[in-house]
C-alpha cells in the first residue's frame, strides 16, 4: 500500500492550476506534488517541472493598490461635493452679513 500525499491538479490543455488539492495514494493524471503556492505567481501554469506565471503576488498587490488609488471612492466624492456647496453657501452668507453690518453703521 502506497503512502498518501497531496497532489495539485492542472488543466491538461492549458496547464493552468485547478484550485484545490487531492490527498491520494496514487498520483492522479494531470497533477504534481509541487505546491503552486510556493511559486509566488497568480494563476500559475505547470511547465512540466515547475509552476510559472506572468504575474507575481507582489505585482498583483501593487496593481490593486494603484487601481484603488486611481478609482475615487463615490462616498468621498459625494462628501467633497457637499463640502464645496456648504463652503460656497458660507462665503455668500458671510458676504451678506458683512454688507448688512456696513449698512447699520
Amino acid at each position: 500500500m502506497s503512502e498518501k500525499q497531496w497532489y495539485f491538479k492542472f488543466d491538461p490543455t492549458t496547464k493552468e492550476f485547478i484550485p484545490g488539492a487531492v490527498f491520494e495514494e496514487e498520483q492522479p493524471d494531470n497533477s504534481t506534488t509541487v505546491d503552486p503556492a510556493t511559486s509566488g505567481y497568480i494563476d500559475p501554469t505547470w511547465n512540466g517541472s515547475a509552476w510559472t506565471g506572468t504575474k507575481t503576488y507582489e505585482q498583483f498587490l501593487q496593481e490593486q493598490k494603484e487601481q484603488q488609488q486611481a478609482t475615487p471612492d463615490p462616498y468621498q466624492q459625494q462628501l467633497s461635493t457637499i463640502a464645496n456647496q456648504l463652503l460656497k453657501q458660507n462665503i455668500a452668507l458671510s458676504q451678506r452679513v458683512s454688507a448688512l453690518e456696513k449698512e447699520t453703521k
